[in-house]
């Protein structure tokens, strides 16, 4: 495969559930799919909450497809941006790997993606979005990235879960390193995104605090996104794209709003640089 035609390979990865990988993955892809580019988003967590935000309930050509050896639907969920869906019995795939003695473990998604390059190829990004471990999906997902991306949330077993994660990263890639040709297999960098900051008034609250501190302190951190309705609706049942309401004529005659889209197109634009010097 031609390396100028492989898509920049993103994950959303951090041993803590609920931080917010899922919002960021939905956030930066439809960001990415609306300034032109074609975006992929691979659902790896088997709890599908990626597949069930955009109300796909498809069972056949899901991700668990890749690690079996078949075939993907890309499900066009917005313009320029597909989904391959989850499949809940994708939490059984690690140990079944395991027990089949499966070679390259770690290498199985690179695999498939250089099997199924020609439509592979049709993309621009692919973001993968992953269940709060470091089992071997989500490594095999880390195996192909340019970044991981940890998105942290103002709680302690969020921030606690960033060496926990830093360190998986290592181990990967120094199991993984190749001794013959002294060359790394895995170049994933890692990077953080602070999420859900909250102010009471003109004052953060105590852990958000604590956590503006820590970005600020990290060169690792992109930035942060405050805490918005906003952005919880984009989330919610309703599901209306974040980008959408932030472009709401109405709702941009609130100040708060206009200040909160500021900050997140920011956000945004400095995590397409970071991505951008890797």
């Amino acid at each position: 495969m031609e390396e100028e035609k492989f898509p920049i390979v993103i994950t959303a990865a951090l041993p803590a559930g609920g931080t917010g990988k899922t919002p960021f993955i939905r956030v930066y892809g439809e960001w990415k799919a609306r300034q032109g580019y074609k975006v992929a988003m691979l659902d790896f967590d088997h709890q599908c909450s990626l597949t069930e935000l955009y109300d796909v309930f498809e069972t056949n050509k899901t991700t668990l497809n890749i690690f079996k050896g078949g075939e993907v639907e890309y499900i066009p969920v917005e313009e320029n941006l597909w989904l391959v869906p989850s499949h809940p019995n994708l939490q059984y795939e690690p140990a079944r790997l395991r027990a089949e003695g499966t070679q390259n473990i770690y290498f199985l998604l690179e695999d498939w993606l250089y099997e199924h390059e020609e439509e592979i190829k049709q993309f621009d990004y692919l973001l993968i979005d992953t269940h709060p471990d470091t089992d071997t999906i989500t490594k095999n997902a880390l195996a192909v990235s340019s970044a991981q991306i940890g998105v942290v949330m103002p709680t302690e077993k969020s921030v606690n879960a960033i060496p926990k994660a830093e360190q998986a990263l290592s181990d990967l890639k120094r199991e993984t390193y190749d001794k013959r040709h002294d060359e790394a297999r895995v170049t994933c960098e890692f990077l953080l995104l602070g999420t859900n900051i909250e102010k009471v008034g003109k004052n953060y609250t105590k852990l958000s605090k604590q956590l503006v501190h820590l970005i600020k302190e990290d060169a690792r951190f992109v930035g942060y996104i405050p805490h918005k309705e906003l952005f919880a609706q984009a989330m919610s049942d309703e599901k209306i794209p974040i980008w959408e309401q932030v472009n709401n004529q109405l709702l941009l005659k609130e100040a708060s709003n206009r200040a909160f889209k500021v900050v997140l197109e920011r956000v945004m634009s400095n995590m397409d640089q970071r991505i951008g010097e890797l």
